[in-house]
């Protein structure tokens, strides 16, 4: 050491790196894991793509397109989605409401990733959000639930606030709640994450180390106030359960779709989802598997008729309608009405459906204020041209 450094030395005060003693439970006391900043602890676990989940195998599988569709994503493959969960301090979201805790999912060639970052001191949030920046690139693809309603919109709210320049809602989102709700449509009671994995995936989160979704927020400011980690190693634990049921949920709404499967589902909703999204010919085949077995299921025998009529296969869309009259369908006489005028140009017939179309009890249905105006116009229509047919002859 030379002169200088040694007056030097005698001088500055030395830097000291950073300890953190706890003088209770800390979360760096409870849980395995590491800060990768000053208030942001990591907890990453690695599962091989064959590890049971309650009962359950997390594996790769191949995206069924109607799935990449009804989210408005045109390709993606299993290793481009990042499965998404978050912990607040409220459940309504909106300004007032910190994120503390954000688990994110993703597979590699024979694993899946699972990366909690939980942040120790509410006021440096911040560091938390840019931890979460760093994970996320144009590829991925969010798997959430509800979180294309709140837990996105929430980060990103957040990373405005802060002045981070990543736009977290530019990334598509498969929001699994939706999905099953329309899947699973009068088969639950409620389409809670939990609820869900008892009576779909078979599985339970029986056990003292989960904590109820309700009880989390009051729980950090607990921990917060005491320092005092304990019950969040409950929280942590919550979290990972979620990003693991997020993928088996995924895989089993996948493998439904692929092995036509459809034991305990809402069929007619599965029909409607091929449909809106342009599936047709698996659309036809749902809705004929259905009236097959309910000859009478009156929205399957609608939405079936329709499509023939697309598809100007008006033969088959009418013997539908001639279904759908016997149980006063308002719809269905105004078809056949149209289907004889123009296409058998049977004009006695036509009006007649007319006539019953008038008569029905269509206050039950749902039309613009000028369909009943319509109907009087046809028939003022068909009288003459009858009347003219007549004359003529």
């Amino acid at each position: 050491m030379n002169d200088i450094e040694a007056l030097l030395k005698g001088v500055l005060p030395e830097k000291k790196k950073k300890i953190r003693i706890s003088k209770n439970e800390e979360i760096h006391d409870l849980v395995k894991g590491e800060y990768v900043t000053e208030n942001v602890f990591l907890v990453e676990n690695k599962f091989k793509t064959n590890y049971l989940h309650q009962g359950n195998e997390l594996k790769k599988y191949q995206i069924h397109p109607l799935i990449l569709k009804y989210t408005g994503l045109e390709n993606a493959n299993i290793q481009d989605l990042l499965f998404i969960d978050t912990e607040t301090t409220g459940l309504a979201g909106g300004t007032g409401t910190y994120v503390f805790l954000i688990g994110i999912g993703y597979f590699t060639e024979d694993e899946f990733i699972l990366k909690q970052y939980f942040l120790s001191d509410i006021a440096n949030e911040k560091e938390l959000i840019e931890q979460f920046i760093k994970e996320l690139n144009k590829e991925k693809i969010y798997v959430s639930f509800n979180g294309k309603s709140y837990d996105v919109p929430l980060l990103n709210t957040r990373s405005i606030l802060y002045g981070c320049k990543a736009n977290i809602t530019a990334h598509g989102n498969i929001d699994l709640l939706h999905i099953s709700r329309r899947i699973w449509r009068d088969k639950l009671e409620n389409y809670s994450l939990q609820n869900i994995e008892q009576n779909i995936l078979n599985s339970s989160r029986e056990g003292e180390l989960d904590i109820p979704g309700s009880a989390i927020p009051e729980a950090y400011f607990n921990y917060l106030d005491s320092r005092n980690a304990k019950v969040m190693q409950n929280v942590i634990y919550h979290n990972k359960l979620d990003i693991l049921s997020l993928t088996v949920l995924l895989e089993k709404i996948n493998s439904i779709l692929y092995s036509n499967n459809f034991a305990d589902v809402n069929l007619f909703e599965i029909g409607r989802i091929f449909l809106q999204n342009e599936f047709y010919e698996k659309a036809i085949s749902i809705f004929r598997s259905i009236i097959e077995c309910e000859p009478a299921h009156l929205l399957a025998i609608r939405e079936l008729s329709f499509i023939h009529k697309r598809n100007e296969d008006l033969i088959k869309a009418s013997e539908l309608w001639l279904q759908a009259v016997k149980h006063d369908e308002y719809y269905a006489y105004i078809e056949l009405a149209k289907w004889e005028e123009h296409k058998n140009k049977n004009y006695q017939i036509a009006l007649e459906w007319t006539e019953k179309a008038l008569n029905s009890k269509y206050e039950d249905y749902v039309y613009e204020g000028d369909v009943v105006q319509q109907l009087k116009h046809r028939k003022q229509r068909l009288e003459m041209k009858i009347h003219s047919k007549s004359n003529s002859t």
